[in-house]
């Protein structure tokens, strides 16, 4: 499939959030990498051409409110991870979680408190 990346203003923190919008299936993902926003609109039947499709086809999530984001790099790796931490609780668990790695070469996380990015390194 074909998408288009755009670069658009974060609904939450204001900052810069890409968005990825597939135009052949209307399927599209926002996502923050800085205070971790996150929307995405995706069909979930796809046994059924795209004129067919109805409301019910479809999941649409939003995060709009998110404890923060975060990014991981691995040792021996190119890539860095990024994702949102839906709320605190999970936050607690994603840290203890991420101490006990020993593949992981730096991890942050991005914080939107008082219209600010607040930046906490784990790793």
């Amino acid at each position: 499939m074909s998408s288009v990346i755009d670069y658009i203003e974060c609904p939450n923190c204001k900052g810069e959030a890409f968005s990825d919008y597939y135009f052949r299936s209307g399927e599209e993902y926002v996502n923050c990498n800085e205070c971790g926003y996150h929307y995405s609109q995706v069909i979930i039947n796809r046994d059924k051409k795209l004129s067919e499709l109805t409301n019910d086809d479809w999941v649409i999530k939003e995060l709009k409110k998110p404890f923060g984001a975060y990014s991981i790099k691995y040792k021996d790796s190119f890539v860095t991870e990024n994702g949102s931490i839906p709320s605190g609780k999970y936050y607690d668990i994603f840290v203890l979680n991420i101490k006990k790695e020993t593949d992981i070469e730096s991890c942050t996380i991005s914080r939107f408190i008082d219209n600010e990015i607040i930046k906490e390194v784990i790793i």
